[in-house]
């Protein structure tokens, strides 16, 4: 009968550990900077010229150096800035919480994934934004 390891199995949840918390810390340093909006899909179906007309959209991140899961965003349409507030990653790692200074009616929920200089929204908790999904890409 082969013994058990506990050693190992205490250093593989170690490095799980590690690895999550990483993932977590890196989010902070990959949604940080300038994204244009690219594509809005409602129901799977392209309705980004009705949310995204003069292809212009963007929205903006820094992370809070003092707490890398949380930070500040403004968004707007060409120069203009029209919206502000904070983001928030939750201990898990899997859900984006946007905070906005437009009122309570404006917050949302989202999954974030990235793929080199690209950013997916799915969105999730309120039956609204669980209808979308949003595509970006880094401005710089």
């Amino acid at each position: 009968m082969k013994k058990f390891n506990s050693h190992k199995l205490i250093l593989g949840g170690i490095l799980i550990l590690a690895f999550s918390c990483s993932e977590q810390l890196n989010f902070g340093e990959k949604i940080s900077g300038k994204w244009n909006m690219v594509k809005v899909l409602e129901f799977s179906e392209d309705v980004t010229e009705n949310h995204n007309p003069g292809h212009n959209r963007w929205i903006s991140f820094k992370a809070d150096p003092e707490t890398p899961f949380e930070g500040s965003f403004e968004s707007g349409t060409g120069g203009v800035m029209k919206n502000t507030g904070r983001w928030f990653l939750n201990e898990k790692g899997e859900e984006f919480f946007l905070d906005s200074d437009a009122g309570e009616e404006d917050d949302s929920y989202w999954v974030v994934t990235f793929s080199s200089d690209s950013m997916h929204w799915k969105g999730r908790k309120f039956e609204f934004n669980k209808r979308f999904e949003i595509f970006y890409k880094k401005s710089e």
